[in-house]
């Protein structure tokens, strides 16, 4: 590690927090169950037609997403803002959309992705049990807003708040 960058956190603002015990609070959504809806197949709204070549029309079409493998270091970017028409969205396009207030509850050790894994390889040869070493949070909506992070020292295994406020 880097002198400089191990200054800086050597001298962080340490977080304690319920997250940080792995206490989860009422109405939270766990981060299994985003992974678990992010495979689900969606109908493509009328806006977003697929060209058929074998008809030669735009049709409606169904749309799934799937992880096929995961890199070694996996970073995982909820999507906080509803902006189509989509059983996600609120109705409006563009960055004026909804910010979703949802708290999301992750494990701070031992997230397995085997379960959300397509290639069998990667499932019989790899660890994909994964452990949180850093957190970004946006607050504010989308046209503007404020950014802080949490990040945990490696070589203490403590959580350090970084927010320059």
């Amino acid at each position: 590690m880097h002198k400089s960058l191990f200054s800086f956190l050597a001298t962080a603002v340490k977080f304690e927090s319920d997250a940080s015990a792995g206490v989860e609070r009422n109405g939270d959504i766990m981060l299994t169950d985003c992974l678990k809806e992010f495979k689900q197949t969606e109908l493509l709204d009328e806006d977003n037609k697929w060209y058929c070549n074998k008809c030669k029309d735009h049709v409606q079409a169904t749309k799934t997403l799937e992880i096929f493998r995961v890199p070694r270091i996996l970073v995982i970017s909820l999507k906080r803002f509803k902006t189509s028409r989509s059983k996600y969205g609120y109705g409006g396009m563009g960055l004026s959309g909804q910010k979703l207030d949802t708290q999301v509850t992750f494990p701070l050790e031992g997230l397995d992705m085997t379960p959300f894994v397509l290639s069998e390889t990667q499932k019989k040869n790899t660890s994909l049990i994964y452990d949180c070493y850093a957190v970004s949070n946006h607050f504010g909506s989308a046209g503007f807003g404020h950014y802080t992070a949490y990040a945990m020292n490696p070589f203490t295994k403590s959580w350090y708040n970084f927010d320059d406020s």
